[in-house]
């Protein structure tokens, strides 16, 4: 796995980058979090795909640019529409976590000739109802500042204890990555913007895309913690019920980050989703 460190837009932009010559894959973070969330699936994906997972917007290592207050989908969307033409990723797969899920679907609604896959792990910001996610994004912001005030190593890893159902599981390394980021100048003024801007829900209303997911006309894999305490099961069969071309699948004990939780099972999920071998359907767990 290799560091780059470039500007998309103008703005300072670090990713991640690993494969060569394999169909390109974009991993998308969720918010108060960076590419390092990735350490357990880039090298492991690359196997087969080309690799990119970025820091976006305002997080890790890259500028927040212009945006300042408002929803900032917008400006998350432009970041990674860039920085997709930047490393020549014509048409490509993209898996977002969390709020990176529903950037990779405004990324689909924004580019839909260039998206051909979509893999969506454990998203509130996708599939529940709008004061559901309020409630999921205020619950997130108080644990994201609870280890940004203080960037230690003991409370990091509780902020990212509170999400993941086995908190022995996070990587040493991770953590050591928050500790470092969050004691960076303006990354508690970045997260600051971003969140307050997700709990606007007037401005954030023409970017919802729970409602719009039967526009979503690519295969789309679903990959959710059934321990989750940041989003509903029920709210992820239903979203799986309206995109046409779904699949389910429902990881026991298993918190708010498969991918980090049991990175094997969810690199080996999407390697066989992204080379359309056949994943049975979970959404009878719903019961």
């Amino acid at each position: 796995m290799r560091v780059k460190f470039t500007e998309v837009n103008g703005i300072p932009t670090r990713y991640y980058h690993e494969g060569d010559g394999g169909p390109p894959l974009m991993l998308v973070h969720g918010a108060g979090i960076s590419a390092d969330a990735w350490l357990r699936n880039v090298d492991a994906l690359a196997r087969h795909f080309t690799v990119v997972a970025p820091d976006t917007l305002g997080q890790g290592f890259t500028g927040i640019g212009n945006f300042s207050s408002g929803a900032p989908q917008p400006h998350f969307v432009a970041h990674l529409k860039g920085l997709a033409d930047q490393v020549g990723f014509d048409r490509f797969a993209m898996c977002g976590s969390s709020f990176g899920a529903m950037l990779c679907i405004l990324s689909y609604f924004d580019m839909p000739d260039r998206i051909a896959k979509l893999i969506l792990i454990s998203s509130g910001s996708a599939t529940l109802a709008e004061e559901e996610m309020l409630k999921s994004i205020q619950g997130a912001y108080k644990n994201g500042l609870s280890a940004m005030d203080q960037p230690d190593f003991d409370a990091c890893r509780a902020r990212l204890g509170r999400i993941n159902h086995y908190p022995e599981r996070i990587p040493d390394e991770l953590v050591w990555m928050q500790v470092t980021l969050y004691a960076r100048t303006n990354v508690r003024d970045n997260y600051k913007q971003i969140m307050e801007g997700l709990m606007d829900l007037e401005a954030c209303r023409p970017y919802r895309v729970a409602e719009r997911l039967d526009q979503v006309k690519v295969p789309t894999l679903m990959v959710w913690g059934m321990n989750d305490p940041r989003v509903i099961y029920q709210r992820a069969v239903e979203a799986a019920d309206k995109i046409p071309h779904s699949t389910l699948v429902g990881i026991d004990e298993c918190g708010h980050q498969p991918h980090i939780e049991v990175p094997d099972r969810f690199n080996e999920l999407a390697r066989r989703f992204l080379q359309d071998e056949t994943i049975e359907d979970d959404r009878i767990k719903a019961a």
